[in-house]
């Protein structure tokens, strides 16, 4: 009896406890699924306060718009250089010039000293340095040598744009970033980069040490000394003493541009700069010294170091020019920007206001050296070109700072249309004004109807609306990029071909093949050296000896210019070939062919008899 209910209380427990666990079970899962379905809904909620909050806490990706960025701006640099890449050769003159030295150090095996038709030539050898590097890579080309300002170019973008952090917005890199863009605004700037000369090696080291230096002011770091020799050391390399009177003024009045912050150890920064300095001299000394074994002597280098503005002159702005006419090139160098009245205004309205450290440190940049090159006897714009950033960072910091956004910037006369409206004026009626010698020919041979085109312009942006300051910005660069690249195709197909040496090198270097000599009336800038890749140098000749050179050499070849030198008999006489060339007319005779009329000696009379 006791067992019998025994057991029936065991199992009426055992029935009790899986009625129990099997409730647990079905209100476990119950409630899993209603928390399941609270969460699905909750989630499928997009106006929920924490939905919402998820949403704003998410950030846009950073690297986006600085690839986008970096992306535009290679393209406006490179848009200018392809189109003359694409439509004209290598001029003559200052390119052929640098091309030559480049290939005669490439086929002598020459690393140290420039030469010109055999001949050693005073110039700083970086430059042909770069251009051996890109030869070992991609072979003798002449893309690369007329890339290498570009690339040098867009290297400067990027030095400036972090200047102008250390200089105008300490801490924030937010609006240097359309720095390159205001940079790549202005013609001069865009069609230099277009030019193969080595100037734009002078801006990139001179960037380089100018941001050294302010790194040294924000910082107080005077170790810094030790990369500002090694930019002053690369920039002798590049440019020569050049470089010093671009960044020793800056440096030596620190004090008047950093006045208002926390103060320099000034005795320690004047000895870190003679430091800098004399390092940078033994690294331009490691070159100088055995280039100057190989050159027969350190006086034919010397002017890389005592008269670097000889060295740096281009033949393609001869000419005698008045000390004002360095002034005249100053809003030049910043067309279209100097023509903006808004930065103009800004200007104004700030005027009685402290003058910012960065706008002292950009006017000690420039006006040292503008004084200099006013004073000193040779003035031409391209060595103005490492003052250019001076003069944008200054702009840049009046248009795209905050403080500024007090003045207000959509009214039409702080827009760019009063300007166009008075640029096209002036070219439309400039071809019936007298002509000013120091101005360039082609303003007065340009046709009326490109300063109708402008008015055009002016009258159409006066009916649109005006966008905001950064968005003008980037318009003004791309409208730069675009009208710079339509001038040198026009430009490039109109003159290239006169400029064309390929088949006279072609015919010269079938001569030099053929053991034949080969001179060359009048001064000889290497025009048929790279393109002919002749390995000998030219016998250069004057006027007057040609009638001997043709004597002893019947075999030979001679090149010359109507405008220079043509035979005595030129109607008698036939050349071997003969094109135009810029202005006048390139001849090459075979000298056996040639006939020369001789004048008869005076006949002197004897003593009668």
């Amino acid at each position: 009896m006791f067992d019998k209910r025994h057991k029936d209380k065991k199992r009426s427990g055992k029935h009790r406890g899986r009625h129990s666990s099997a409730k647990s079970g079905i209100d476990t899962t119950l409630r899993n699924i209603d928390q399941f379905v609270v969460e699905e809904i909750e989630l499928s909620d997009t106006t929920s306060p924490q939905w919402t909050a998820t949403v704003k806490t998410r950030k846009p990706s950073r690297l986006l718009p600085a690839v986008r960025l970096v992306a535009t701006v290679i393209a406006l640099v490179l848009l200018p250089v392809i189109a003359s890449l694409v439509t004209r050769p290598a001029w003559p003159g200052d390119e052929s010039r640098f091309l030559a030295m480049a290939w005669e150090m490439w086929v002598r095996g020459e690393w140290l000293v420039p030469r010109l038709n055999g001949a050693p030539v005073a110039m700083a050898p970086m430059f042909f340095w770069v251009i051996h590097a890109g030869w070992s890579a991609f072979g003798v080309v002449e893309w690369w040598p007329r890339l290498v300002p570009a690339l040098f170019m867009f290297g400067s973008l990027l030095l400036a744009a972090r200047l102008a952090v250390f200089v105008f917005w300490p801490g924030s890199a937010t609006l240097t970033r359309r720095l390159p863009l205001a940079l790549l605004g202005g013609f001069f700037w865009v069609a230099s980069a277009t030019l193969l000369t080595p100037d734009f090696l002078t801006v990139f080291f001179t960037l380089f040490a100018l941001l050294t230096l302010a790194w040294m002011w924000r910082t107080r770091d005077l170790r810094v000394w030790l990369l500002l020799a090694l930019a002053l050391g690369l920039g002798l390399l590049a440019s020569g003493a050049l470089i010093l009177l671009y960044v020793l003024p800056v440096a030596l009045l620190a004090p008047l541009w950093a006045r208002g912050t926390v103060t320099m150890p000034w005795n320690y920064w004047y000895i870190d700069i003679a430091k800098a300095t004399l390092v940078g001299l033994v690294i331009f000394g490691c070159w100088l010294v055995p280039a100057a074994g190989r050159a027969g002597g350190a006086a034919l280098l010397l002017p890389v170091l005592t008269a670097p503005l000889s060295t740096h002159a281009l033949e393609l702005y001869q000419g005698a020019y008045p000390w004002w006419w360095v002034l005249a090139l100053l809003p030049v160098l910043g067309f279209p920007w100097s023509l903006w009245p808004l930065p103009w205004m800004r200007l104004l309205h700030i005027r009685r206001e402290p003058t910012h450290n960065g706008v002292l440190f950009c006017m000690l940049w420039a006006l040292p050296v503008i004084a200099l090159l006013a004073w000193l006897p040779v003035r031409q714009p391209q060595l103005l070109l490492p003052l250019v950033p001076a003069f944008f960072l200054v702009f840049g910091w009046l248009v795209l700072d905050e403080k500024h956004e007090g003045h207000d910037h959509s009214r039409v006369a702080s827009s760019m249309v009063f300007p166009l409206l008075l640029l096209g004026g002036l070219l439309a009626v400039l071809p019936g004004l007298p002509r000013i010698p120091e101005l360039p020919q082609f303003l007065w041979e340009m046709s009326p109807f490109v300063g109708v085109a402008i008015i055009v312009i002016g009258v159409a942006l006066g009916w649109l609306p005006m966008p905001e300051l950064e968005t003008r910005v980037s318009n003004m660069a791309v409208a730069v990029a675009v009208l710079a690249t339509l001038g040198l195709l026009a430009f490039g197909w109109q003159y290239g071909p006169r400029y064309d040496t390929s088949a006279a090198a072609a015919l010269i270097a079938k001569a030099e093949q053929q053991g034949r000599p080969v001179a060359h009336v009048g001064a000889y800038a290497g025009q048929f050296h790279f393109n002919g890749r002749l390995t000998r140098p030219l016998d250069v000749i004057t006027p007057e000896q040609t009638g001997a050179w043709l004597i002893e050499h019947p075999d030979g070849l001679l090149v010359s210019y109507i405008d220079v030198w043509q035979p005595t008999g030129a109607a008698d006489s036939r050349p071997l070939y003969e094109q135009p060339f810029g202005d006048s007319q390139l001849k090459i005779w075979q000298a056996s062919e040639v006939k020369i009329g001789f004048t008869p000696a005076p006949i002197v009379a004897g003593p009668q008899l």
